[in-house]
């Protein structure tokens, strides 16, 4: 069976996300508190790998704000907490007909929902033998009908895998105080994670007690631990060279509880081939710690269920690094997508497959506006497919087109960004007029392309600096960033980035290409295009402060002549430039300055 579509209903802070459809892999994106973790928790308990995690308890899960009124009419109508849609497969088919007849299914599609009732309800288009159950026999035709399909169904539903930061293993555990918590079913997700580990190796918490000679158990899980090293050192890029070690001692009196004397303590190690060195599994990268429990975790329950399973993830990059997450989408897109849907949360732009935007969906906290005015909060509500205009909620789908776009751009030419259209034309001009008189120009290879504000694809542009890559951005600095320039650290790593400051070829911190030609020359020129009368001329009137911007400054004299110059555009500047600057600024004693500035930034 494959999941087709989803409706989270009465769970937390969920009223009704609304029906969104399945893809092979789902990615939910939205900001912290919308409900993404909510809305994969109430999908997990359809069909739970922990089958006494697939309760919904009342006090617990259902919303707060309408609990007590639900309690007093739940027993004459349960609500569901989750209704999914399934579309049978060709050996589902098979499989019911060779039960009750060829053409018994009447459709593929079929409905299963969970809620705050015993078990689950189906429902589908499929005769029994020819016949529908009787409405008049004590048991309800839909009970009896979603009971055949349980019983029929039931044990081809996909079992659902859940794992989010809970489930990470520890490095290290008391196996006697393990050995309690399972007798008293106080199992966490990590310890479950590790009897999973214990299981692959053929062992468990008893049977590490009762041994005298540990050695040959220790092997058996290190054998065991082997195909799960290998898959890390496939999709961990970040290191080469790991494998994972066990121990087994005696808890010493200086340790603290539960690690004291009397008890077993099982230490898992990880093992730096290159060095020799090896530290406790907890002491490793949060990212490293999670790829492995996932890995542990994913192996017992496939070997436990098959391929019949629905990955669910819960902030999967959790810890990574960048290049890790893209390794994590690798690992995704090889290993879990051919066998599972899969289903994951996340917050990161590097965790968005910019080839498959299609796939996500958008998680918001819904606010409608009553006919009088009132706010009313609807709570989570999931946009089938990229439907949501608010920014922040989108901010990691447009981060990833915008490395796709970048990607795609810097990979095939040599780019040089810049913020303005006027700006192509300005650095064209300054090219060849240094190339004519035999000095250094802007390269022909390059191509100049106007992107607007630049400042926010910094950290972008800086993940994309690598030998591959040929681009380079020039960006003018905000006023809330004008600092940057003057501070070590922050010029050096935009200089790794492939950022250059427009600040360090002129005076202004928050200099432009403006501030290259400099105030005398582009005023001249200014005065000139405008065809600005003395009275009212800019190389007379404007302030000539070389701190200040000569953008602003030639913006602000226009402001305080509208009425007589009109509105400023620096097209028309610019544009004039190309077609008879070089006779104005020949004359301009300060031109020669404007073209050793140029020269740099062409030099750099």
């Amino acid at each position: 069976m494959k999941l087709k579509s989803v409706q989270v209903k009465n769970f937390r802070c969920i009223e009704d996300s609304t029906e969104f459809s399945a893809c092979p892999v789902t990615c939910l994106v939205g900001k912290n508190g919308a409900g993404k973790t909510a809305i994969l928790e109430a999908l997990y308990k359809v069909n739970p790998d922990v089958k006494e995690l697939g309760h919904f308890d009342v006090l617990m899960d259902y919303p707060r704000a309408r609990r007590r009124q639900y309690q007093q009419r739940a027993h004459e109508r349960a609500d569901d907490g989750v209704v999914t849609r399934w579309e049978l497969e060709d050996h589902d088919v098979v499989a019911l007909e060779k039960i009750s007849g060829a053409g018994c299914v009447k459709s593929r599609l079929l409905t299963v929902r969970k809620g705050y009732y015993p078990g689950r309800k189906w429902s589908a288009d499929i005769t029994w033998n020819g016949t529908t159950p009787d409405p008049t026999e004590e048991t309800s035709a839909a009970d009896l009908h979603s009971g055949l399909l349980e019983k029929h169904l039931g044990t081809r539903l996909p079992t659902f895998l859940y794992f989010s930061k809970w489930h990470m293993m520890p490095g290290r555990l008391s196996l006697s105080a393990l050995i309690a918590r399972t007798k008293a079913g106080e199992l966490t997700e990590s310890d479950r994670v590790f009897l999973a580990l214990l299981t692959l190796g053929g062992t468990n918490p008893e049977m590490l007690c009762g041994v005298e000679h540990s050695e040959e158990l220790i092997a058996d899980l290190e054998d065991a631990a082997l195909p799960i090293t290998d898959e890390i050192a496939r999709y961990w890029s970040q290191e080469k060279g790991i494998r994972v070690s066990f121990n087994m001692h005696f808890g010493k009196s200086q340790d603290s509880a539960p690690f004291n004397e009397g008890v077993m303590i099982f230490e898992t190690r990880i093992v730096n081939t290159r060095t020799n060195v090896s530290l406790n599994f907890e002491e490793r990268s949060t990212g490293f710690v999670w790829f492995f429990s996932f890995l542990v975790w994913y192996s017992q329950v496939r070997e436990h269920h098959g391929d019949n399973l629905v990955i669910v993830l819960d902030d999967p990059g959790i810890g990574l690094h960048a290049k890790a997450q893209w390794d994590l989408l690798r690992f995704i897109a090889e290993k879990l997508e051919p066998n599972h849907q899969v289903f994951y949360v996340t917050h990161s732009p590097f965790m968005v497959d910019p080839q498959k935007l299609a796939w996500v969906r958008t998680v918001e906290d819904s606010v409608e506006t009553t006919e009088d005015n009132r706010t009313v909060f609807m709570g989570t509500r999931v946009g089938d497919g990229v439907v949501s205009t608010d920014h922040d909620t989108l901010l990691p789908l447009k981060a990833s087109l915008g490395y796709r776009v970048l990607r795609s751009v810097s990979r095939d030419r040599q780019s040089l960004m810049v913020e303005k259209a006027e700006d192509v034309l300005t650095l064209r001009w300054f090219s060849s007029t240094l190339k004519e008189a035999g000095r250094t120009s802007l390269d022909s290879a390059w191509t100049v392309m106007p992107c607007g504000d630049l400042v926010h694809l910094a950290s972008l542009v800086g993940l994309l600096s690598s030998g591959e890559m040929n681009f380079t951005v020039l960006m003018t600095l905000p006023p809330d960033q004008r600092d940057m320039a003057e501070q070590e650290v922050a010029a050096k790593l935009l200089k790794t980035c492939h950022a250059l400051t427009l600040s360090q070829f002129a005076e202004a911190a928050e200099s432009t290409l403006e501030d290259l030609i400099g105030s005398g020359c582009y005023f001249s020129l200014t005065d000139a295009c405008y065809k600005i009368s003395r009275k009212y001329r800019t190389a007379s009137k404007a302030p000539h402060d070389d701190k200040h911007p000569v953008l602003r400054r030639v913006e602000d004299h226009f402001r305080r002549h509208e009425s007589e110059l009109g509105q400023f555009d620096g097209m028309r500047v610019a544009e004039f430039l190309m077609a008879g600057g070089r006779k104005r600024l020949s004359r301009n004693p300060q031109f020669p300055a404007a073209l050793d500035r140029f020269e740099a930034l062409f030099k750099e």
